[in-house]
């Protein structure tokens, strides 16, 4: 009998061991563990199935469920971009092909025309989620190691495409994940804040190496890469196999105002026939993370939409994207016309210096010599 409970007690406590196991493993940080590790490691789909059960699940409007929904949104602008590109690339092929080849032409046509469906229909699912996370706008502190890119594509397969020749299946899914990959690290790096830095790797510096390069690749400040570099004197010089320290991120914080500026700006780009719902979501953001927060929402929306033209947003983000890229540039051009100058400067000094010595000595010769009685007549010279 005695022996009939202790089974009885063991299945008991085996059955609730079995199911706290299960119930942990179906918890949304659980979830979100599995989904950011797969997001790491560039497997996008499994991270897309682990992002979207928490969506779907987590009603508590959890923490991991507002991570989820930012990575979420990360990756469906990346493949809003992508599209996009890859759209334009077949649409060049397709033009460089002659009229006669009908069948490639159409092949050629039919991808350009499922990019551009594929790309519009997901600004309709990224517009409906930045307006789920702008409901919260909870802090967002991310822990995230993303680096490089594993999908190895070749650059060359899209100049094949733009001149109207097919790439095996095989290569056009690596190019679209590689593509991917990229897209996905432009966004990231456009919309997370460095927050804190907690580690150190060593890399190996390689040939043509610079701490200005070395910074950007890992998007690391500048001045701390120096900082944590003291043994290098010549930031611009560094030798092969030359250790560097690089920190390594420890959390990043969502910059909110810039993470609506790119959602919007790309989802306008697929789907323009979407304009008064992603303008409705620029202001929405405006108003939650600008300091002038207490603009009244305009009850006659037709007027807003006539004062506020998305594509006027989309031209400042461009103009300003540009100015920050040109400024070194600009840096560049005024040092070098400075240093032009200077050498014309130092050119008129010292031609001012010779005619100056040059009339000096003609006075000389003037002052030394009486012309008064002069007759040319007694000059010995024989004409």
């Amino acid at each position: 009998m005695k022996n009939k409970y202790g089974v009885v007690i063991c299945l008991v406590i085996s059955i609730f061991f079995s199911s706290s196991i299960i119930f942990a493993s179906e918890l949304p940080f659980e979830k979100y563990k599995e989904g950011l590790m797969s997001f790491e490691n560039q497997d996008w789909a499994e991270a897309d199935q682990y992002f979207d059960e928490i969506i779907l699940e987590d009603l508590s409007y959890s923490e991991y469920l507002a991570k989820s929904l930012y990575l979420k949104t990360i990756l469906l602008a990346a493949e809003i971009d992508r599209d996009v590109q890859l759209q334009k690339v077949f649409a060049s092929g397709e033009k460089a092909v002659s009229f006669k080849d009908k069948e490639l032409k159409k092949k050629l046509k039919n991808k350009t025309n499922d990019y551009e469906l594929s790309a519009k229909r997901k600004v309709d699912t990224l517009i409906g989620l930045a307006n789920y996370l702008l409901a919260n706008l909870p802090p967002l502190n991310m822990e995230i190691d993303f680096i490089n890119n594993r999908w190895d594509y070749n650059p060359e397969w899209l100049n094949t495409i733009k001149k109207g020749k097919m790439i095996p299946e095989e290569k056009l899914s690596i190019l679209e994940n590689g593509l991917l990959g990229e897209r996905v690290k432009d966004y990231l790096d456009l919309t997370l804040g460095v927050d804190s830095f907690n580690n150190i790797f060593v890399v190996n510096a390689e040939k043509g190496d610079n701490l200005y390069y070395l910074a950007k690749e890992y998007n690391v400040p500048l001045d701390l890469l120096l900082k944590m570099n003291k043994h290098i004197e010549n930031p611009d010089l560094i030798y092969p196999n030359e250790k560097i320290y690089v920190p390594k991120r420890s959390s990043y914080a969502v910059n909110y105002p810039a993470y609506f500026y790119y959602i919007s700006n790309i989802s306008y780009q697929a789907n323009k026939e979407r304009k008064e719902d992603i303008t409705r979501l620029v202001f929405r953001a405006y108003q939650l993370t600008s300091e002038k927060s207490h603009v009244p929402y305009p009850e006659d929306y037709e007027i807003f939409m006539e004062g506020i033209e998305i594509q006027d947003y989309q031209q400042k983000v461009t103009a300003q994207a540009k100015e920050i890229k040109t400024q070194d540039q600009k840096i560049n051009e005024i040092e070098a016309k400075y240093n032009e100058l200077m050498k014309e400067l130092e050119e008129l000094k010292s031609n001012l210096d010779k005619d100056s010595e040059k009339n000096n000595s003609n006075d000389i010769l003037l002052e030394g010599n009486n012309y008064e009685n002069y007759d040319p007549a007694k000059d010995p010279l024989t004409y």
